[in-house]
């Protein structure tokens, strides 16, 4: 297997075995037995179990700030970005279980550096969406008062897709449904 591929694969198996056991239930060793490599082979790509994780990390992050930003980036109305970011954000979190754990969940009891790169992607998300909100409120609503809406909405996409992840599929569309119909409810009053 070559370098990238094996990459990608080690960092499929560490998913699973920290999203199981969590960081420190977790030794290089494990990663290496589940991978069926031996641990040299494992540290050619992570120097160490900080690194490992923290590459688990970047990759999530990276899938799931990918998919809000082409949703934010469609070129529909507003009410379908909003839509299309929640329900991009469920599905990650229904797709990516383990690595939505690490990110959210894990993160919580762990360094400040791995806290620091969850706490960037949210900034980063919460940012496009501010930048979003400031664009298409015609000046209705100032930046600050944006980031304040953004928090609000990210915060609540979040808190929800938590809530039975990988669940039955109208379940969790429904579920986006009425965080969509709340959020355009409170946004367009929010503009008038």
């Amino acid at each position: 297997m070559r370098g990238p591929e094996r990459k990608a694969q080690l960092l499929d198996v560490a998913r699973k075995v920290f999203g199981a056991k969590g960081f420190h239930g977790v030794s290089m060793e494990d990663v290496a037995r589940e991978a069926g490599v031996t641990k040299p082979i494992l540290y050619d790509h992570f120097s160490s179990k900080e690194a490992l994780y923290l590459a688990l990390l970047d990759a999530d992050a990276q899938t799931l700030e990918g998919r809000i930003r082409e949703a934010l980036a469609a070129p529909t109305g507003n009410r379908e970005r909003i839509r299309a970011s929640f329900q991009a954000y469920f599905d990650f979190v229904d797709e990516h279980a383990e690595g939505f754990r690490l990110m959210m969940q894990e993160t919580v009891g762990t360094d400040d550096l791995s806290r620091s790169h969850v706490g960037a992607v949210r900034d980063r998300i919460m940012g496009e969406v501010s930048d979003l909100i400031v664009r298409e409120s015609q000046g209705h609503l100032d930046r600050d008062q944006a980031d304040t809406v953004a928090l609000g909405l990210v915060g609540m996409v979040e808190t929800a897709a938590r809530r039975d992840p990988g669940g039955p599929k109208e379940s969790r569309r429904r579920t986006v449904d009425t965080l969509v119909r709340l959020a355009w409810r409170g946004i367009t009053a929010l503009t008038l």
